[in-house]
């Protein structure tokens, strides 16, 4: 039985294989680092805070209003200074605090501590800055207007004075003295009408 003979290399030439032989292969095996080979840890995600904080703030500014009508800025009553019947021939004076009239009294409520500026006109019958009634027959009676607040604030006619208000609603706290001369006087109901101005 014949086998067949693998031919000999000649010197310096290696050996050649049969065509229908395959040549050997050799498998490389990439280097990776140690680090690599291990496994790996999952991602941590990022601390995310759980507790915050956040600004919540508010103005207050002062100011006041007419209890009861926010909106009311004319039209208001602050009442009626009465200061009762007398004889013709009375002398000296009357002082009186300002009541509820007819309309009732307009209340004042302000923030706390508000400083309010009052002015009042000089009256429909004034002489100069005297405040006078009038029967509305040439008869005239002087009086004068105050706040009575602690201390007593004479109202001179159109010059603000000041007062203090606050949270609760309160009638302003006007005060007239009247002066009576003594003789003279025709009987009647002697009259007058104030404007009040506030402003804060």
């Amino acid at each position: 039985m014949r086998h067949a003979a693998r031919p000999r290399a000649r010197r310096g030439h290696a050996a050649a294989w049969p065509a229908a032989l395959p040549a050997p292969h050799r498998f490389l095996t990439p280097l990776l680092p140690l680090w690599a080979l291990l496994p790996t840890a999952p991602a941590t995600p990022a601390a995310i805070p759980t507790q915050a904080t956040f600004a919540v703030n508010a103005a207050i500014v002062r100011g006041c209003m007419v209890a009861g009508a926010a909106g009311q800025v004319t039209g208001l009553g602050f009442g009626s200074i009465d200061f009762g019947t007398h004889s013709a021939v009375r002398t000296g004076t009357e002082t009186r605090l300002a009541g509820s009239g007819a309309g009732g009294q307009a209340l004042i409520q302000c923030t706390p501590g508000t400083a309010v500026q009052v002015a009042a006109d000089a009256g429909q019958h004034a002489q100069g800055s005297q405040r006078r009634l009038s029967n509305n027959a040439g008869a005239f009676v002087p009086y004068v207007l105050a706040l009575a607040a602690g201390t007593t604030t004479a109202l001179v006619p159109n010059v603000p004075a000041s007062l203090t208000l606050g949270a609760v609603a309160a009638a302003l706290p006007l005060q007239g003295t009247v002066t009576f001369p003594g003789f003279g006087l025709p009987s009647g109901v002697y009259t007058d009408t104030v404007q009040v101005t506030l402003s804060w």
